[in-house]
């Protein structure tokens, strides 16, 4: 008799990524992500896998209230977010018209 081993891979959820503030570095799994420490700032609230407000992330990176100047920031920082986490299990969605968040790829 032949006994098969299948290893199920979960997909990730925001619990699996490790914070290291002072260094603006995560590890997704193995994986070890070097953040600019304005990327570390604008990931950092979206850990608890909440969807969080534009505005709130504004008030959090950048200390002031959501205009377009701001939005096209913030949206040139998440782009190089979801480059740097690609291959990670998660990834950044955008909530249209309230903000971001973090789910596994496969959501």
């Amino acid at each position: 008799m032949q006994t098969l081993s299948h290893e199920i891979t979960l997909p990730m959820n925001t619990k699996d990524i490790r914070w290291y503030e002072g260094k603006h570095v995560i590890t997704i799994g193995r994986r070890t992500i070097k953040l600019t420490p304005t990327e570390f700032r604008l990931l950092f609230p979206l850990r608890h896998g909440h969807a969080v407000t534009y505005t709130d992330l504004a008030y959090h990176v950048y200390q002031c209230e959501v205009d377009d100047t701001v939005r096209v920031m913030m949206d040139k920082h998440i782009d190089h977010i979801r480059g740097k986490m690609r291959g990670t299990g998660l990834y950044l969605y955008c909530v249209l018209n309230y903000g971001y968040l973090i789910l596994p790829e496969t959501w």
